[in-house]
């Protein structure tokens, strides 16, 4: 007998298919501030240049006098000017002007007049005007005349009337008063120099400028002693301190070594 015939099969079905995953909501990113652009530097100002020194160095006519004065170099802005009428001083130059220290020659043993100021002004480096304050004679001003090449001639050392021959000028170990003039051949000349300390309080208050110092320098190129002779304040103290330290190759008079007062400017700058 034949089978029986099969039973019917449902239809297939599929499973509902998944729902496709939400896609996120587009969201526009704001664009990020622009960036300043620094406005360029300001250029910074040229330093303005100082006039070049005058050449002074020389020998100078006293107008209206037989006098002659001479102008000789000892550092790079420090000058010793000699004067026939029997006085001299130490300056340093600062542009066109000189300022320092004058006193007057007289014999070893006497009282000297003192110190005084000195201001030389070179605005006409053939026909320069000093000023000298003496402490006993007072404001002494006088307009000077550069000698030609041709005509000039070392000014003699004069001696007051009463000083006495120079083989008696120098004594050893003698200790010449502050102000008095000493008999020498050759200058003191420094050998070791001390660089000063800038004082902290002067770097903080902008303080700058020259210091002339006096100092006696001894036989054996020490110093012994100092005084101020133009004074920048807040920085006197560090420039005395400074120059104690310096040592010199003595003045030298008959070939022996003589105590003397030189000049020594000491500057401070914060450049």
């Amino acid at each position: 007998a034949p089978p029986p015939p099969a039973a019917a099969q449902p239809p297939a079905t599929k499973p509902p298919a998944s729902p496709a995953p939400a896609q996120p909501a587009e969201t526009s990113v704001p664009a990020p501030p622009p960036v300043p652009t620094p406005p360029p530097p300001s250029p910074v100002p040229e330093t303005p240049r100082l006039p070049a020194a005058p050449a002074i160095e020389g020998t100078y006519a006293i107008e209206g006098s037989a006098a002659e004065v001479q102008v000789r170099r000892l550092l790079p802005d420090v000058y010793h000017v000699t004067s026939s009428e029997g006085w001299e001083g130490v300056g340093f130059l600062e542009g066109a002007v000189c300022r320092g220290v004058y006193r007057r020659r007289v014999a070893p043993g006497t009282p000297g007049s003192g110190l005084g100021r000195l201001t030389i002004e070179w605005t006409t480096p053939d026909n320069p005007s000093a000023q000298v304050t003496d402490p006993k004679q007072g404001e002494i001003t006088q307009r000077w005349r550069r000698l030609s090449d041709s005509v000039q001639r070392p000014i003699e050392q004069p001696r007051p009337p009463t000083a006495p021959p120079v083989e008696g000028a120098a004594a050893p170990g003698r200790r010449p008063a502050f102000g008095e003039y000493v008999y020498v051949e050759e200058l003191p000349e420094a050998i070791t120099k001390v660089v000063p300390n800038y004082p902290e309080d002067a770097r903080r208050g902008n303080i700058e400028g020259t210091v002339l110092v006096q100092a006696l320098v001894l036989e054996d190129g020490t110093v012994t002693d100092c005084r101020v002779a133009r004074s920048v304040p807040g920085l006197d103290e560090a420039a005395v301190e400074c120059v104690r330290q310096w040592r010199f190759k003595p003045a030298m008079a008959k070939g022996a070594p003589v105590a003397v007062w030189v000049a020594v400017p000491v500057k401070f700058t914060l450049r």
